[in-house]
């Protein structure tokens, strides 16, 4: 039994890896894959659709996958000696557990280069910016309705001209997301305790929430980004600001934001991270109830989600997969 099913591939004794991420646009990519290591391609989102198996050395994990790679799923695999994330949230796999057992984890954090490349995520962080002022989501709705301006009241947005931006995060999103903003004739300000960036405003979060009319969350998660957006910071929110989430779920806590929101149906909010999303709970989330009437926004964690960003994406993890391969000298990489 092995995660693949009866591919006659399957039958093989050598050793190979595993590319279970989203790869139908790779094209001729996943030739160099093979030159590497023989690689087999299966999208897996699911952890029952993994059977063990004793020849899986390497797997490039998918990064939208509803399970953690922790100690239960590592038990299918007794060679697993690398895995490799094509993205930089890690949330999805258990780093502790991996070291106790000697597997080697990477993500595009160490590729920097390739990473760097990469704007899908910031384009879609600022795409939902304005979509929180300018509701495209709402007016769409209103001509799949029959409607032509008739509710212009509720159509009526804001611009983002002469705004004040604030940004969780300075790094590669946030980064971008202050060029793109400051063209737009807009203020930016930023808290981000490990980058000092002279160009724009260094504030403490309490200023960033209340006094930014908008505020994104672009870092990255960590420990100590876990639930840092809190209830006291939320509720400093001015009247109307818009929020927007593109890191990951548990940066912002979920039970405070839905409590604020029965109070506060003047704040403007778009997320493409829930809470949950590694354990596939994300769907159970009361913020739902916001987004059924029109409330808030919510997409499907798809801020990475372009051919190109993900092409770049695989590479990266091609780069990172010949690296330790050659390092340990597992396989003679061609």
């Amino acid at each position: 039994m092995n995660p693949l099913g009866n591919d006659p591939f399957n039958s093989m004794k050598e050793k190979y890896c595993l590319f279970s991420a989203p790869f139908s646009f790779l094209g001729k990519m996943k030739e160099e894959y093979q030159k590497i290591i023989p690689t087999r391609f299966k999208e897996i989102w699911n952890k029952d659709e993994l059977q063990a198996d004793s020849q899986l050395m390497a797997w490039i994990v998918n990064p939208g996958q509803r399970f953690v790679v922790n100690g239960d799923v590592l038990n299918f695999f007794p060679v697993l000696d690398v895995i490799v994330t094509p993205s930089t949230g890690k949330n999805h796999i258990d780093f502790e557990v991996c070291r106790d057992r000697r597997i080697a984890v990477y993500s595009l954090l160490d590729d920097r280069a390739t990473l760097n490349s990469i704007s899908a995520s910031a384009e879609f962080t600022f795409l939902l910016l304005l979509n929180t002022l300018r509701r495209l989501d709402v007016a769409v709705k209103e001509v799949a309705q029959k409607r032509w301006r008739h509710q212009e009241d509720m159509l009526r947005g804001f611009e983002l001209n002469g705004r004040q931006v604030g940004l969780i995060g300075l790094g590669r999103i946030g980064q971008r997301l202050a060029k793109w903003c400051g063209a737009f004739d807009a203020r930016v300000a930023y808290y981000d305790p490990y980058v000092v960036d002279e160009r724009y405003a260094r504030w403490p979060l309490e200023q960033i929430f209340s006094e930014c009319d908008i505020v994104c969350v672009c870092c990255a998660l960590t420990k100590e980004t876990t639930r840092m957006i809190n209830r006291e910071l939320l509720e400093r929110l001015k009247t109307g600001a818009s929020l927007i989430n593109t890191s990951r779920g548990e940066t912002l806590a979920e039970e405070a934001l839905i409590d604020i929101l029965h109070q506060r149906p003047d704040l403007r909010v778009g997320l493409d991270v829930l809470e949950g999303e590694v354990t596939n709970t994300q769907m159970n989330s009361k913020l739902f109830e916001f987004f059924d009437r029109g409330q808030i926004v919510i997409t499907p964690h798809i801020a990475g989600a372009t051919i190109e960003s993900q092409t770049k994406a695989a590479m990266g993890a091609l780069n990172l997969l010949r690296t330790h391969v050659v390092s340990k000298k597992i396989l003679t990489a061609m």
